[in-house]
C-alpha cells in the first residue's frame, strides 16, 4: 500500500522521516492532545528542512478531514503561512479541490495580504456556491466573501 505522501514536488530534507512525521501527525487527529503533539512534530519537521513540498502534504491532510478544528490558526497553518506567497497555488489546488474548514480560513487571510484580490475571491465565491463542500464550510466561505467585498 503506497503512502498518501507520495513526493511530487522538489524534495526537501529526508523525505522518509517526512513522510513518517506527516503519518504521525495526521494520526492525530480527533485527539485531545492534537494541539500539543501537533506542534512536536511539526517542530522535528523543521528540523527537517521541510518546506513547500511538505506544505502541500499537509493540505492534502487537511482535505482528508475538512471539518476538524485544527486550530484556527493552529501550528499546520503557521508552518504553511511562514511559505507565503510560494504556497499560494498550493492552497488555491487545495481550496478548490476539497474545500476544508482550516484551508477557507487561509484563504480569507491571503485575501487580507494580498494585492491582486480578485483571483482569491473568486476562489472564495466558488466554494460558497460548491454544493460538493459541507454546508458548514459553504457557510464560513460566504460569510468571508461578504466581509471582502463589502464597501
Amino acid at each position: 500500500m503506497s503512502s498518501p505522501f507520495t513526493a511530487t514536488t522538489r524534495k526537501t530534507g529526508d523525505d522518509n522521516v517526512t513522510d513518517t512525521l506527516l503519518e504521525q501527525l495526521e494520526s492525530l487527529v480527533g485527539s485531545d492532545d492534537f494541539d500539543y503533539e501537533s506542534m512536536e512534530i511539526i517542530e522535528k519537521l523543521r528540523a527537517e528542512g521541510a518546506g513547500l513540498e511538505t506544505a502541500e502534504k499537509m493540505l492534502q491532510i487537511i482535505e482528508r478531514h475538512p471539518l476538524y478544528d485544527f486550530g484556527m490558526p493552529g501550528e499546520m497553518a503557521y508552518f504553511i503561512e511562514d511559505l507565503y506567497p510560494d504556497y499560494l497555488p498550493a492552497l488555491i489546488a487545495s481550496v478548490n479541490r476539497t474545500p476544508a474548514l482550516l484551508t477557507v480560513w487561509m484563504l480569507n487571510r491571503c485575501i487580507n495580504a494580498s494585492d491582486q484580490k480578485d483571483g482569491l475571491l473568486s476562489v472564495l465565491k466558488r466554494t460558497a456556491e460548491n454544493p460538493a463542500a459541507a454546508r458548514e464550510i459553504r457557510d464560513s466561505a460566504a460569510g468571508f466573501y461578504e466581509y471582502q467585498t463589502r464597501t
